[in-house]
């Protein structure tokens, strides 16, 4: 091997080894850095949006707020972490400095009526930009003192109830024995949605307004058609139409909803059922009828179990 050939190997191994040690070095320090910030952060990733109030009673200027929980087993830092709203794309940034402790509850009070109370879904971002959680769309049209809520905390099912601030959200009531969706409960407790359940009920969510006696509910995978019992909409080319379903959809659409079927009729259709519809605990029946935006159906006073009730009743029945 010529001189100057040894002198190029010489100097490539030199190379090798040089940029072998840079190499090591940088590897080193990245694994110190993820050591020390890895416990950090993936506790923080664990911090959920657990409790919403987008319409508190009176005024929502000073009553607004949102709760988050730290479900996991050390504090961490949300500093400067966001919540995001999707509607209304207002941002609310969490002071600087702030922690929660394990297991613990932080408030977050949000002034001058940021949130849209008719579908509003938010957002947790931490201070990369990154989303750590979000709620699903949120109805609350009650101004009233109850919340979304997560049940239990943490947890992915959310139900609109009393509210909680700062604290646990209380276990739900449950029935002596739980229905499937569509089956039979008669322990007469009340369920989750404040009502009672008189006869084979089913719970879920408002997804359709096909008219403003009729809606379509969402029970796990399965849709629900849903007539009113004693209910009769107005054609529609009646003036009252337009005013009954839009009375229908403010009330119920993406709201939480609990219907009591009525054992007295009879559906065609897996699906298919007539009965009385709670929207967060609200009697649709009854504020349609009361409200005279639907008439009273005559045919089925005889034979509907609902036709002896006092709504019922003072609306022709």
């Amino acid at each position: 091997m010529s001189s100057s050939k040894s002198g190029l190997v010489a100097v490539l191994l030199a190379g090798l080894v040089a940029v072998s040690g840079v190499g090591s070095i940088g590897l080193g320090v990245a694994s110190v850095y993820a050591q020390s910030s890895s416990p950090s952060s993936a506790a923080a990733a664990k911090v959920v949006i657990n409790e919403v109030e987008s319409n508190p009673k009176g005024s929502d200027d000073k009553g607004e707020w949102v709760e988050l929980y730290n479900p996991a087993s050390s504090e961490v830092s949300i500093g400067n972490f966001k919540i995001k709203a999707s509607f209304t794309k207002a941002i609310i940034e969490i002071p600087a400095g702030t922690k929660i402790g394990a297991g613990q509850f932080y408030v977050l009070a949000i002034s001058g009526g940021r949130f849209y109370n008719s579908a509003e879904s938010l957002s947790l971002v931490d201070g990369s930009g990154r989303v750590v959680d979000k709620t699903p769309s949120l109805v609350d049209r009650s101004n009233d003192s109850r919340t979304w809520q997560r049940l239990p905390d943490g947890g992915s099912k959310w139900e609109f109830k009393e509210q909680t601030q700062g604290a646990s959200n209380s276990p739900a009531v449950k029935p002596a024995s739980t229905p499937a969706p569509g089956g039979s409960n008669n322990s007469g407790q009340a369920n989750s949605s404040g009502m009672k359940c008189s006869g084979t009920c089913v719970e879920g969510t408002v997804v359709r307004i096909a008219d403003p006696d009729t809606i379509y509910v969402q029970v796990g995978k399965d849709t629900y058609k849903v007539d009113l019992s004693l209910t009769k909409a107005p054609a529609r080319n009646d003036k009252n139409y337009d005013k009954a379903s839009s009375y229908t959809r403010d009330l119920c659409f993406g709201s939480s909803v609990l219907v009591d079927k009525d054992d007295g009729q009879k559906a065609s259709g897996k699906n298919n059922l007539v009965g009385v519809a709670y929207c967060s605990s609200h009697n649709l029946n009854q504020e349609l009828l009361d409200s005279k935006l639907v008439q009273i159906d005559k045919r089925q006073c005889g034979t509907s179990e609902f036709s002896s009730q006092d709504w019922a009743r003072r609306n022709g029945c």
